[in-house]
């Protein structure tokens, strides 16, 4: 497990690591909830060393949000193990607001404060509605509304969710906010899990990320730099993904 290093002030805390199974499949973890950084911060990464990753992915189900991230990261590495293994060419090209048709968008819902997004609809026509309850996205200037109350979304035609309500076990209550009719995408490095159960809620594309150059990651995350240049971006369509399990026949 590589945790993200501590914040050197005035900088913003780093809220994201990795966990590198043995054939290097890595999944990324959020450590931005409750109190699990300050957890990261006093645990020896070592002690997951050598653990079963079944073991560890059953911690999804656990309370204790250390514990619920690791075992979200390893679930996360497992699938991306599971998808390469299968013969399944991640598409890297891809965009998920692209897959969205945001150009045909009236009114535009994001769950979770997304600045490169936010900049990136500044021009555009459509209405925009923020879900977010962190204060410090709350006097965001910008030509969009930001609120903690999730039912806004529903007058939306297209919601872009983030991946760490996988975390905080919130996706469920997000989707039923959603207009049965709108196209939604989940995207964020914690939701390169399997697709298939997201797919199966109705969800339309996941935008993830998954690591192309482990040694620079690894550097990055352990020198508090930006991991961007050791991954790449890719979106799974529910269009063009027969499922696992016909992946895994056919390999």
């Amino acid at each position: 497990m590589y945790k993200p290093p501590p914040a050197r002030p005035p900088e913003r805390p780093k809220k994201f690591g990795v966990i590198v199974l043995d054939d290097d499949s890595c999944g990324f973890f959020y450590a931005g909830l409750d109190n699990t950084l300050s957890q990261l911060a006093a645990c020896d990464p070592h002690q997951f060393t050598g653990a079963a990753p079944l073991d560890l992915v059953r911690n999804c189900l656990e309370s204790d949000p250390l514990a619920k991230a690791v075992g979200l990261g390893v679930l996360n590495a497992l699938s991306q193990h599971l998808l390469s293994v299968s013969g399944f060419r991640l598409d890297r090209t891809g965009d998920p607001m692209g897959h969205l048709d945001l150009a045909g968008a009236q009114h535009v819902g994001m769950v979770g404060f997304f600045p490169p997004l936010v900049a990136a609809l500044a021009d555009h026509p459509a209405s925009l509605t923020i879900i977010e309850k962190d204060p410090q996205f709350q006097d965001w200037p910008g030509r969009f509304l930001v609120t903690e109350e999730t039912r806004r979304i529903q007058d939306c035609d297209r919601v872009l969710i983030t991946g760490s309500t996988l975390m905080n076990d919130t996706l469920d209550d997000v989707l039923s906010h959603c207009n049965p009719a709108s196209q939604i995408a989940l995207v964020g490095p914690t939701a390169s899990c399997l697709p298939d159960p997201i797919f199966e809620r109705g969800i339309d594309v996941v935008g993830s990320a998954t690591v192309s150059d482990l040694p620079l990651l690894v550097d990055l995350l352990q020198t508090g730099e930006p991991w961007r240049a050791g991954t790449a971006k890719y979106c799974i369509a529910r269009s063009q993904y027969p499922g696992i399990r016909q992946l895994m026949a056919d390999s």
